[in-house]
């Protein structure tokens, strides 16, 4: 890990060290997109859970408060910000400083280098270097993280000094970073045992479509839907997913549309839905994306950029997984299972335990809250 000494780095992010200003021959054309996901899990009753973020999915040059060499990733949250990168389009070379806030949250990753604490991260001295070449980093290990660099970008480079007082340089063709946080969303997705979902959104902001969607025995089924207002927020009860299959080619098409009509470029939208088509289209369950309203955003992750941009585009998706009663049943007979002593092997508990691992990430979530069902029925 490369970091800023701790003193320089705590003043840099507190403010207290200057910022440098664009210079007069730096006010060309600027414009900045953004994406990312806020990931929330629910049980079929709506409760939010807390579970792993994604972690080993990185390469390992990028940056965290954790040494990444350690395999210890951060610390299970209900809320998961996955992947925000941030694109830069000039004409003109230009230096930027950039400053992103998590204030309910942790930053847990990023890259380029930065300085860092709990809640900030600052990009210092950004050169956007158009019509230069540069050296992107890259390792054998296959990573999601890479889908991003499919745009039209401007290439960055940043520089930065270690503790021992060398200097380094990275090059990308955004700003990546992560977090974790434990606070609720305004999203509440209950599932009913006849198939049926309530959706409830109480935001300050109306959402425009959403999309229901579910994956089982490899085959994926969605709608698009919105919602109506009600007396305690916007709603839309008895919700069911659609009988007929659907391609992963149908859905990335219409989530790219929706990305799109939200600013972003056509290949910005496409690097999204390749970031995410393995989790989102592929991973075992129900879920619910959205796009945030622009305010819950810029109240959840505060963001400035010097000079300041002439566009500003910031797309978060919503993603929401929830259980269905008769998933959490299927589990609790699973982890029943493993509940039992047998000597040995047991090729009952193994596959078991096989069956659990499709839960991915919200294993341990899932596997405690059908422990304590269990443990009430006793």
């Amino acid at each position: 890990m490369r970091f800023m000494s701790f003193a320089a780095s705590a003043l840099l992010v507190s403010g207290l060290l200057a910022v440098p200003s664009a210079a007069a021959d730096n006010s060309s054309n600027l414009v900045v997109h953004e994406w990312g996901t806020f990931s929330t899990f629910s049980g079929s009753n709506g409760k939010n859970l807390v579970f792993e973020p994604y972690d080993d999915d990185l390469p390992d040059f990028t940056h965290g408060y954790r040494p990444r060499k350690s395999k210890e990733g951060p610390a299970g949250g209900s809320i998961s910000l996955e992947t925000p990168v941030l694109y830069f389009y000039t004409d003109r070379p230009l230096t930027a400083s950039v400053r992103v806030d998590f204030p309910k949250g942790t930053l847990t990753e990023w890259f380029p280098q930065a300085a860092w604490t709990e809640h900030r991260l600052v990009w210092n001295d950004v050169k956007v270097v158009p019509h230069e070449d540069v050296q992107l980093p890259t390792e054998r290990k296959r990573s999601r993280y890479y889908a991003a660099r499919e745009t039209d970008a401007t290439p960055l480079r940043t520089t930065f000094q270690n503790d021992e007082g060398k200097k380094g340089t990275e090059e990308e063709k955004f700003l990546f970073y992560r977090g974790v946080g434990t606070f609720e969303l305004p999203l509440t997705v209950r599932a009913h045992p006849d198939g049926r979902f309530d959706v409830r959104w109480t935001g300050k902001e109306p959402l425009d479509d959403l999309i229901l969607l579910r994956v089982e025995g490899g085959k994926l089924r969605f709608r698009v839907f919105s919602l109506e207002k009600g007396s305690h927020g916007a709603i839309h009860d008895n919700l069911q997913v659609p009988e007929t299959d659907a391609t992963e080619q149908e859905l990335g098409e219409t989530l790219a549309r929706m990305l799109t009509s939200k600013g972003l470029f056509e290949k910005e939208a496409r690097a999204m839905v390749k970031t995410w088509r393995s989790a989102w289209f592929g991973e075992e369950g129900t879920r619910v994306l959205y796009v945030l309203p622009n305010r819950l955003t810029d109240e959840l992750l505060p963001l400035r950029v010097e000079p300041k941009p002439d566009t500003l585009v910031r797309v978060l998706v919503g993603r929401h997984d929830v259980l269905t009663p008769e998933r959490e049943k299927s589990i609790d007979t699973l982890v029943a299972e493993l509940n039992r002593e047998t000597p040995g092997e047991d090729p009952k508990r193994q596959a078991a335990s096989k069956e659990l691992q499709k839960l991915g990430r919200y294993l341990g979530a899932a596997h405690q809250e059908a422990q304590a069902r269990l443990e009430r029925r006793r």
